[in-house]
């Protein structure tokens, strides 16, 4: 499931920055802090999971790099950008979308 997880989950991240930067303009380094958050989320979380490293180790940094995206989308410049945005359908998009990197994410094993 990590081959999938590298696919779907960096073009989520292409998403997010595709959908505010359709309504604004938005630096390109908040799409590659978000993108190499996720795939240190997910390389972390493997390689603890295949015994590569240990797998306190792996949760810990794969953990904390799921907290910096979140932290990003709801507090950072992607929430910052999606707030001051007069645009209902992204605010609405951005917002479902956010919802399942919170809630989704915490819940699949």
């Amino acid at each position: 499931s990590y081959i999938d997880w590298l696919i779907t989950v960096p073009l989520q991240i292409v998403e997010f920055y595709l959908i505010l930067s359709a309504v604004r303009k938005v630096p390109s380094s908040m799409f590659w802090r978000l993108l190499v958050a996720s795939l240190v989320m997910l390389i972390f979380g493997y390689l603890g999971e295949a015994g590569y490293i240990s797998a306190l180790i792996g949760w810990l940094v794969g953990t904390a790099a799921w907290i910096y995206i979140i932290f990003e989308l709801f507090s950072g410049q992607a929430g910052k950008a999606m707030r001051s945005s007069g645009n209902k359908p992204l605010k609405t998009a951005f917002t479902a979308m956010r919802m399942i990197v919170t809630v989704g994410w915490a819940i699949y094993p």
